[in-house]
């Protein structure tokens, strides 16, 4: 009877399973629907937040390029004043060897007189001279 039933009435019967799933399907519908608005707005707030990030490391980045080129412009000119400094030094270096090769030259062929106290009168003479040494 309640197969008799069911034959009789399978009209009815499917189009309530067909209401039901319509439902069901719209409820999934709808859960599926908030889940991704909820799922795009955690990814937009992420989104900004990395956007953030990346504008603060762009700004960290233009900061240390900057202190490179500040530290690479010091060493240029620490490299030119040292590069000045030593050409100096080597230039007094040069006239001082000069001067001393000239001196050298000059004591090696001066004529000291013969004898011990003629000698030391001499070298006490160029005493001054001889203790700039």
């Amino acid at each position: 009877m309640l197969f008799a039933s069911l034959i009789q009435n399978w009209k009815l019967i499917a189009l309530a399973i067909l209401v039901i799933s319509i439902f069901v399907y719209r409820a999934v519908l709808v859960h599926q629907r908030d889940t991704a608005r909820a799922q795009v707005a955690a990814l937009t707030d992420a989104a900004a937040v990395l956007r953030a990030d990346n504008a603060s490391m762009a700004a960290a980045v233009t900061q240390q390029n900057n202190a490179v080129v500040a530290l690479q412009a010091k060493m240029k000119l620490a490299q030119d004043a040292a590069a000045v400094r030593e050409t100096e030094s080597a230039n007094r270096a040069s006239q001082a060897l000069a001067q001393e090769l000239a001196h050298s030259k000059a004591l090696s062929t001066a004529p000291i007189p013969a004898g011990c106290q003629a000698a030391i009168d001499w070298g006490n003479a160029q005493a001054p001279e001889l203790g700039r040494w």
